[in-house]
């Protein structure tokens, strides 16, 4: 049966973002899989030559030491969106070049309806927002881990702890 409330964050995020906190997180979490290694910059061999590129590109401009090899996956799906997204948005640009109706084009009937690349674009950017979100590559969800930051391990003493247990709030 599901838990009620928000899914719970992985122990390497809340670290990433400095929201990590040992009476809080630090137990009950010794079963949690850690990923191993880092993902590699070569891309899959199935993908083109600008799936390729942008593989790169988001592996160079990463934060470091985020993406793991099971990552990979949500990575795949974000390279994907990003290159259907430029491709129709490079074809939309063709079709306005020459119409005098930009963003639209003739249906079977002769009217003016939506451009069908508009429906592509759109659906490719939802896309590459949800993985973004996922992988920290967009600007909301950066500061979300504070990457660049490593929270140095707590040393916390077994007083400490009590102290914080029964309310003191200048325990540190």
């Amino acid at each position: 049966m599901p838990r009620p409330g928000p899914k719970p964050i992985p122990t390497q995020l809340h670290q990433l973002r400095g929201s990590f906190n040992v009476t809080r997180h630090g137990r009950g979490r010794a079963g949690e899989p850690v990923p191993e290694g880092e993902l590699a910059a070569t891309a899959p061999d199935w993908m083109s030559p600008g799936q390729r590129e942008s593989w790169a590109y988001a592996i160079a401009h990463a934060p470091k030491g985020l993406l793991k090899p099971l990552d990979r996956g949500v990575l795949a799906v974000w390279v994907e969106a990003e290159d259907r997204h430029r491709t129709a948005v490079q074809q939309q640009a063709k079709l306005d070049a020459s119409s005098s109706l930009p963003l639209m084009t003739r249906g079977k009937d002769g009217q003016p309806i939506p451009s069908p690349y508009l429906r592509i674009i759109r659906h490719a950017a939802e896309t590459m927002l949800r993985a973004a979100s996922e992988l920290g590559f967009s600007p909301a969800a950066r500061p979300r881990l504070a990457a660049g930051q490593p929270e140095a391990p707590v040393q916390e003493s077994p007083w400490t702890r009590l102290q914080v247990i029964h309310g003191r709030q200048d325990a540190s």
